[in-house]
């Protein structure tokens, strides 16, 4: 029975995911599926999340760039609405500075304030420390440069467990889980037919990048019965610094 494999590429990452499917050949042996339950959805739907933000992050965003945290003096008390004004503002003077510099715009934006102050994450295009903190007046800036891995799976997670309980609601700072720049790219997806009945249980990366040991992922499907197997292959190529 042939195999899908579905590849996406997003910098200097390329995952891989192998599935059988009832759609090619005959069946192949299977667990007996079933329907999610309301919190397995919840669980499906995070991770999903989690997938298209790390795909978006290692696709627009590389060594250099910035994971910035806008919080507030405890001089300032904001509300939601407040702090998406003020958050706003700040994108507004950060855009404004890159097309004065012709610096491409591109940013990521999160704001959480559930059992915590209010405060936003971001993670965009590098321009100097000193320009962001004349940008925020309301508190001092946490700025940490992304590393060269090219690869921000734990910082993708992060940012989507940190709005997990709050996004939905109503009085909310934004109802979606992430707000982005325009123009940012979109990964890559491909999907083959592979003709065979099995994998390796230990797939070899191709040439040019590695396979961390504790990305492949394999074993039956909850829902659908069906073995799978996943994995990321990274670039072992010179850190890009920008676009």
């Amino acid at each position: 029975m042939p195999y899908v494999m579905k590849i996406v590429t997003a910098g200097k990452t390329v995952e891989v995911e192998k599935h059988f499917s009832a759609r090619y050949g005959k069946r192949c042996q299977r667990s007996e599926n079933r329907a999610p339950t309301s919190e397995e959805q919840l669980e499906i739907n995070l991770k999903k999340a989690e997938a298209t933000l790390r795909r978006l992050l290692n696709a627009n965003f590389y060594l250099g760039d910035w994971h910035l945290v806008l919080g507030y003096k405890r001089t300032y008390n904001r509300t939601p609405h407040d702090a998406r004004q003020d958050l706003e503002k700040f994108l507004r003077a950060y855009r404004a500075y890159c097309r004065e510099q012709g610096i491409p715009i591109r940013y990521i934006t999160v704001t959480e304030y559930e059992n915590k102050r209010i405060h936003h994450h971001l993670v965009l295009g590098a321009v100097p420390m000193a320009v962001l903190y004349q940008m925020w007046p309301y508190g001092r800036p946490h700025i940490t440069p992304l590393d060269s891995s090219g690869n921000y799976a734990q910082l993708a997670s992060y940012l989507i467990k940190e709005t997990s309980r709050t996004f939905s609601k109503p009085g909310a700072a934004t109802r979606k889980r992430w707000t982005q720049s325009k123009g940012l790219k979109k990964p890559v997806v491909k999907y083959k037919i592979i003709p065979a009945d099995k994998w390796v249980k230990e797939p070899r990366p191709k040439k040019g990048y590695y396979i961390p040991k504790d990305s492949i992922v394999s074993g039956v499907d909850d829902f659908t019965g069906m073995p799978y197997q996943r994995y990321i292959m990274i670039s072992t190529s010179h850190p890009r610094a920008g676009p």
